[in-house]
């Protein structure tokens, strides 16, 4: 599998999972993200292991019913692929925020994902 593809899966998956209702497993992240990963979003930097990154995901799922994404292209190299896109997030109290964004991904020999690099501004 090409690393385009993987990271489309991955939307798929976070569309599914990312939501308060969803049965989330932490080894379904194996399926994605390297066993030890580092996460960059807007300025701050996370070491992050199956376990952490678990115990983070529940938090941010905990107020979203709903997760969508609008990708304006993806722009791949040999071990990245950088993505411009809008986030919309729905929360349980029906508010809704928009995102525009620009996700950096890095993977290493085995297509696992090693970097996670977001800069996002809520429009």
């Amino acid at each position: 599998m090409q690393h385009i593809e993987v990271a489309k899966k991955l939307f798929e998956w976070n569309i599914k999972n990312l939501v308060h209702d969803a049965h989330l497993k932490k080894s379904e992240i194996s399926n994605y993200f390297a066993d030890f990963f580092l996460v960059k979003a807007n300025g701050k930097t996370h070491h992050a292991n199956y376990d952490n990154y678990f115990e983070f995901l529940n938090v941010f799922r905990s107020t979203i019913r709903a997760i969508t994404y609008e990708f304006d292209e993806f722009i791949i190299d040999q071990l990245n692929v950088v993505i411009p896109m809008k986030a919309r997030i729905i929360r349980l109290n029906s508010s809704i925020e928009n995102f525009e964004a620009i996700l950096i991904l890095k993977f290493n020999e085995n297509k696992k994902i090693v970097l996670w690099h977001e800069l996002y501004m809520k429009i």
